[in-house]
């Protein structure tokens, strides 16, 4: 893979991984009782992490879940790869000094981005889906 390709990838990944978590907040503020930007707000900041764990607990309390424990276990590894794919993978190749080695990693961190797109991808369309089912199942449209 090039460079260019790689940036243009990472770059699709990353949409797709915002794109799901701003899908979360609005799930969150379907469900939770009350006012709407309110509800929105209440996560404005928070990261992943928290807006999934937050998500889970509301989403459970009434004993009849929009999204299964499957959905969490993979947004959990969405989580993962997000940061992997934020905070570490120019770090693993950029600094290796032999041309031969910096370019073999790279080609293993590629096809490691290759695989975890499609993986981003299918949750993204996923959470649409739900999203658009919570707002409407909670008249938030």
């Amino acid at each position: 893979m090039t460079r260019d390709k790689f940036k243009l990838i990472h770059s699709e990944l990353i949409m797709q991984v915002q794109l799901i978590e701003n899908d979360l907040r609005l799930i969150y503020a379907a469900i939770k009782s009350g006012d709407f930007d309110d509800n929105i707000d209440y996560l404005e900041k928070a990261n992943l992490g928290r807006i999934i764990k937050e998500l889970k607990r509301l989403d459970y309390s009434d004993g009849s879940p929009d999204l299964s424990e499957k959905d969490y276990e993979l947004l959990n590894q969405i989580r993962e790869i997000r940061n992997y794919w934020c905070h570490q993978c120019y770090l693993d190749y950029v600094y290796i000094a032999d041309d031969l080695i910096r370019e073999k990693t790279f080609q293993e961190i590629a096809e490691k981005l290759h695989n975890d797109e499609y993986r981003t991808w299918n949750l993204h369309e996923r959470m649409e889906k739900i999203r658009v089912k919570c707002l409407k199942k909670y008249k938030r449209v």
